[in-house]
Protein backbone atom coordinates (compact mmCIF):
# COMPACT_ATOMS: atom_id res chain seq x y z
CA UNK A 1 0.00 0.00 0.00
CA UNK A 2 1.42 3.77 -0.88
CA UNK A 3 1.74 6.04 1.56
CA UNK A 4 -0.31 8.79 2.52
CA UNK A 5 1.76 12.11 1.07
CA UNK A 6 1.32 16.00 1.72
CA UNK A 7 1.64 17.93 -1.77
CA UNK A 8 3.11 21.79 -0.57
CA UNK A 9 3.07 23.89 -3.62
CA UNK A 10 6.32 26.47 -3.35
CA UNK A 11 5.86 28.34 -6.44
CA UNK A 12 3.11 28.92 -8.98
CA UNK A 13 4.96 31.87 -11.57
CA UNK A 14 6.42 32.11 -14.86
CA UNK A 15 10.22 32.62 -15.25
CA UNK A 16 10.18 36.11 -14.78
CA UNK A 17 7.81 35.82 -10.97
CA UNK A 18 4.94 38.12 -9.54
CA UNK A 19 5.17 40.87 -9.17
CA UNK A 20 8.38 40.84 -12.41
CA UNK A 21 11.03 43.39 -12.07
CA UNK A 22 10.58 46.35 -14.65
CA UNK A 23 7.17 48.02 -16.00
CA UNK A 24 5.90 44.47 -15.99
CA UNK A 25 5.64 44.35 -12.22
CA UNK A 26 2.04 42.63 -11.42
CA UNK A 27 0.80 42.70 -14.70
CA UNK A 28 -2.69 42.08 -15.46
CA UNK A 29 -3.15 40.86 -11.73
CA UNK A 30 -4.21 42.37 -8.45
CA UNK A 31 -1.73 43.50 -5.75
CA UNK A 32 -3.48 43.44 -2.92
CA UNK A 33 -4.35 40.02 -3.29
CA UNK A 34 -1.73 37.88 -1.86
CA UNK A 35 -2.05 34.70 -4.06
CA UNK A 36 -1.00 36.86 -7.29
CA UNK A 37 2.46 37.17 -5.34
CA UNK A 38 4.14 34.15 -7.57
CA UNK A 39 7.56 32.72 -6.71
CA UNK A 40 9.33 30.37 -9.55
CA UNK A 41 7.69 26.73 -10.01
CA UNK A 42 8.62 24.33 -7.34
CA UNK A 43 6.80 21.71 -5.21
CA UNK A 44 7.75 19.56 -2.05
CA UNK A 45 6.51 15.98 -1.66
CA UNK A 46 6.43 14.72 1.94
CA UNK A 47 5.36 12.13 4.28
CA UNK A 48 6.13 11.35 7.64
CA UNK A 49 9.98 9.87 6.34
CA UNK A 50 10.34 11.68 3.27
CA UNK A 51 10.88 15.00 1.73
CA UNK A 52 11.26 15.03 -1.90
CA UNK A 53 11.90 18.63 -3.67
CA UNK A 54 10.98 19.30 -7.85
CA UNK A 55 12.62 21.47 -9.08
CA UNK A 56 14.96 24.56 -7.36
CA UNK A 57 14.69 28.42 -9.15
CA UNK A 58 16.02 31.29 -7.97
CA UNK A 59 13.73 31.82 -4.95
CA UNK A 60 14.59 27.88 -3.43
CA UNK A 61 15.98 29.41 -0.77
CA UNK A 62 12.79 31.74 0.76
CA UNK A 63 10.77 29.21 -0.35
CA UNK A 64 12.37 26.16 2.01
CA UNK A 65 13.19 28.48 5.21
CA UNK A 66 9.03 29.80 4.82
CA UNK A 67 8.32 25.94 5.34
CA UNK A 68 11.17 24.60 7.61
CA UNK A 69 12.15 22.18 5.50
CA UNK A 70 15.34 20.60 7.46
CA UNK A 71 16.37 17.96 5.10
CA UNK A 72 15.45 16.93 1.50
CA UNK A 73 15.66 13.22 0.54
CA UNK A 74 15.73 13.80 -3.12
CA UNK A 75 15.71 16.59 -5.75
CA UNK A 76 13.80 16.23 -9.28
CA UNK A 77 14.67 18.39 -11.50
CA UNK A 78 12.36 18.86 -14.59
CA UNK A 79 14.57 20.85 -17.27
CA UNK A 80 17.33 22.58 -17.82
CA UNK A 81 15.45 26.27 -17.75
CA UNK A 82 16.90 28.86 -15.78
CA UNK A 83 13.56 29.29 -13.66
CA UNK A 84 14.04 25.47 -12.52
CA UNK A 85 17.75 25.13 -11.90
CA UNK A 86 19.46 28.33 -10.97
CA UNK A 87 18.86 28.12 -6.90
CA UNK A 88 20.58 24.56 -7.22
CA UNK A 89 23.62 26.46 -5.49
CA UNK A 90 21.41 27.20 -2.50
CA UNK A 91 20.86 23.58 -1.63
CA UNK A 92 24.89 23.03 -0.43
CA UNK A 93 23.62 23.57 3.29
CA UNK A 94 21.58 20.39 3.47
CA UNK A 95 25.02 18.83 2.61
CA UNK A 96 26.68 20.18 5.63
CA UNK A 97 25.19 19.01 8.26
CA UNK A 98 26.02 15.16 7.72
CA UNK A 99 28.05 15.39 4.65
CA UNK A 100 25.76 13.18 2.54
CA UNK A 101 25.32 14.61 -0.87
CA UNK A 102 22.11 15.91 -1.83
CA UNK A 103 20.38 13.61 -4.77
CA UNK A 104 20.17 15.21 -7.88
CA UNK A 105 17.43 13.20 -10.07
CA UNK A 106 16.95 14.69 -13.84
CA UNK A 107 17.15 13.19 -17.58
CA UNK A 108 20.36 13.24 -19.45
CA UNK A 109 20.06 16.18 -21.55
CA UNK A 110 19.59 18.08 -18.19
CA UNK A 111 22.09 16.23 -16.41
CA UNK A 112 24.89 17.61 -18.89
CA UNK A 113 23.38 21.02 -18.96
CA UNK A 114 24.03 20.74 -15.23
CA UNK A 115 27.68 19.52 -14.75
CA UNK A 116 28.51 22.50 -17.57
CA UNK A 117 26.88 25.30 -15.69
CA UNK A 118 27.07 24.17 -12.11
CA UNK A 119 30.38 21.86 -12.17
CA UNK A 120 31.57 22.49 -8.83
CA UNK A 121 28.57 21.37 -7.35
CA UNK A 122 29.36 17.99 -8.46
CA UNK A 123 32.74 17.57 -9.10
CA UNK A 124 36.01 19.20 -7.39
CA UNK A 125 38.78 20.77 -9.54
CA UNK A 126 42.17 22.12 -9.02
CA UNK A 127 40.66 25.54 -8.48
CA UNK A 128 38.42 24.68 -5.81
CA UNK A 129 38.94 25.47 -2.05
CA UNK A 130 41.36 22.64 -0.41
CA UNK A 131 38.07 22.31 2.18
CA UNK A 132 35.72 22.49 -0.62
CA UNK A 133 33.34 19.01 -1.27
CA UNK A 134 30.95 18.93 -4.05
CA UNK A 135 27.87 18.69 -1.99
CA UNK A 136 25.44 17.62 -4.93
CA UNK A 137 24.68 14.12 -6.76
CA UNK A 138 23.74 13.21 -10.26
CA UNK A 139 21.31 10.33 -10.47
CA UNK A 140 20.46 9.85 -14.39
CA UNK A 141 16.88 8.66 -14.99
CA UNK A 142 15.00 9.00 -18.15
CA UNK A 143 11.10 9.35 -19.46
CA UNK A 144 9.05 6.35 -18.63
CA UNK A 145 11.48 5.41 -15.49
CA UNK A 146 10.23 4.11 -12.05
CA UNK A 147 11.90 4.34 -8.38
CA UNK A 148 11.33 5.03 -4.93
CA UNK A 149 12.32 7.19 -2.54
CA UNK A 150 12.46 5.54 0.33
CA UNK A 151 8.17 5.34 0.66
CA UNK A 152 7.01 7.24 -1.96
CA UNK A 153 7.33 5.82 -5.52
CA UNK A 154 7.99 8.04 -8.45
CA UNK A 155 7.25 7.59 -11.99
CA UNK A 156 8.90 10.21 -14.63
CA UNK A 157 6.97 11.05 -17.69
CA UNK A 158 7.85 13.00 -21.18
CA UNK A 159 6.45 16.23 -21.90
CA UNK A 160 6.75 18.65 -24.94
CA UNK A 161 7.99 22.26 -24.22
CA UNK A 162 8.06 23.89 -27.19
CA UNK A 163 12.08 23.02 -28.57
CA UNK A 164 12.36 20.70 -26.12
CA UNK A 165 11.22 18.25 -23.37
CA UNK A 166 10.64 17.53 -19.67
CA UNK A 167 10.27 15.63 -17.40
CA UNK A 168 6.52 14.74 -15.66
CA UNK A 169 6.13 13.03 -12.23
CA UNK A 170 3.31 10.80 -11.06
CA UNK A 171 3.89 10.19 -7.49
CA UNK A 172 2.47 7.26 -5.37
CA UNK A 173 0.08 6.87 -8.70
CA UNK A 174 -1.76 9.98 -7.30
CA UNK A 175 -0.21 12.90 -8.09
CA UNK A 176 0.45 14.16 -11.20
CA UNK A 177 2.82 17.50 -11.75
CA UNK A 178 3.19 18.44 -15.27
CA UNK A 179 4.61 22.23 -15.54
CA UNK A 180 6.31 23.04 -18.68
CA UNK A 181 4.19 21.32 -20.69
CA UNK A 182 2.06 22.05 -24.18
CA UNK A 183 2.03 18.74 -25.85
CA UNK A 184 2.21 15.05 -24.49
CA UNK A 185 2.66 11.97 -26.41
CA UNK A 186 0.22 9.21 -26.26
CA UNK A 187 2.06 7.15 -23.46
CA UNK A 188 2.53 10.04 -20.80
CA UNK A 189 -0.98 11.27 -21.28
CA UNK A 190 -2.65 7.99 -20.90
CA UNK A 191 -0.65 7.53 -17.89
CA UNK A 192 -2.44 10.54 -16.05
CA UNK A 193 -6.09 9.24 -15.74
CA UNK A 194 -8.04 9.56 -12.95
CA UNK A 195 -5.62 10.76 -10.49
CA UNK A 196 -6.26 11.74 -7.07
CA UNK A 197 -4.68 15.57 -7.93
CA UNK A 198 -3.39 16.75 -11.11
CA UNK A 199 -1.10 19.98 -11.14
CA UNK A 200 -0.73 21.36 -15.12
CA UNK A 201 0.55 24.09 -16.51
CA UNK A 202 -2.37 26.70 -17.32
CA UNK A 203 -0.24 29.85 -18.21
CA UNK A 204 -2.54 32.43 -19.72
CA UNK A 205 -5.72 32.26 -21.78
CA UNK A 206 -3.65 33.21 -25.18
CA UNK A 207 -2.25 30.34 -26.47
CA UNK A 208 1.75 30.30 -26.27
CA UNK A 209 4.21 27.58 -27.73
CA UNK A 210 5.84 26.25 -24.90
CA UNK A 211 3.28 26.55 -22.73
CA UNK A 212 -0.21 25.23 -22.20
CA UNK A 213 -3.30 27.96 -22.14
CA UNK A 214 -6.33 27.56 -19.93
CA UNK A 215 -8.48 26.46 -22.63
CA UNK A 216 -5.72 23.86 -23.87
CA UNK A 217 -5.19 22.65 -20.34
CA UNK A 218 -9.02 22.71 -19.53
CA UNK A 219 -9.84 20.25 -22.21
CA UNK A 220 -6.87 17.54 -20.98
CA UNK A 221 -8.34 18.03 -17.75
CA UNK A 222 -11.91 16.76 -18.82
CA UNK A 223 -10.47 13.69 -20.56
CA UNK A 224 -8.47 13.00 -17.82
CA UNK A 225 -10.81 12.96 -14.79
CA UNK A 226 -8.68 13.90 -11.78
CA UNK A 227 -10.25 14.09 -8.23
CA UNK A 228 -9.09 17.78 -8.53
CA UNK A 229 -6.67 20.12 -10.66
CA UNK A 230 -4.63 23.14 -10.07
CA UNK A 231 -3.35 25.61 -12.93
CA UNK A 232 0.52 26.44 -12.47
CA UNK A 233 2.84 28.28 -14.06
CA UNK A 234 0.45 31.50 -14.10
CA UNK A 235 1.51 34.28 -16.21
CA UNK A 236 1.52 38.04 -14.89
CA UNK A 237 -1.73 38.38 -17.21
CA UNK A 238 -3.38 36.29 -15.16
CA UNK A 239 -4.94 37.10 -11.94
CA UNK A 240 -6.25 34.85 -9.24
CA UNK A 241 -9.92 35.74 -9.01
CA UNK A 242 -10.30 36.07 -12.95
CA UNK A 243 -8.55 32.94 -13.67
CA UNK A 244 -11.04 31.30 -10.48
CA UNK A 245 -13.66 32.40 -12.37
CA UNK A 246 -12.55 30.54 -15.88
CA UNK A 247 -11.82 27.49 -14.39
CA UNK A 248 -14.48 24.45 -14.35
CA UNK A 249 -15.90 22.55 -11.54
CA UNK A 250 -13.02 21.34 -9.79
CA UNK A 251 -10.25 22.90 -11.19
CA UNK A 252 -8.34 25.91 -9.56
CA UNK A 253 -5.56 27.86 -10.14
CA UNK A 254 -2.66 26.87 -7.74
CA UNK A 255 -0.91 29.39 -5.42
CA UNK A 256 1.80 29.85 -3.62
CA UNK A 257 1.71 27.94 -0.29
CA UNK A 258 -1.34 25.93 -1.26
CA UNK A 259 -1.13 22.50 0.31
CA UNK A 260 -2.82 19.30 -0.32
CA UNK A 261 -3.14 16.02 2.18
CA UNK A 262 -3.94 12.80 -0.24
Amino acid sequence: MKSNIKITVLGTGTSVGIPALGKLGWGNCDPSNPKNRRQRCSVLIQNENTTILVDAGPDIKNQLIEHNIKKLDAVFITHQHSDHISGLDELRPFYFYNREKIKIYTNSETSNFLLTRFNYLFEKSESSQSYFSPPLELKHIEYFDELNINDINIKSIKQNHGVIDTLGFIFNDKFGYCTDVVDFPDNSFNSLYHLKVLIITGLRESPHLAHAHFDLSFNWIAKLKPEIAYLTHLSPESDHDVVTKLCPPNVYPAYDGLTIDI
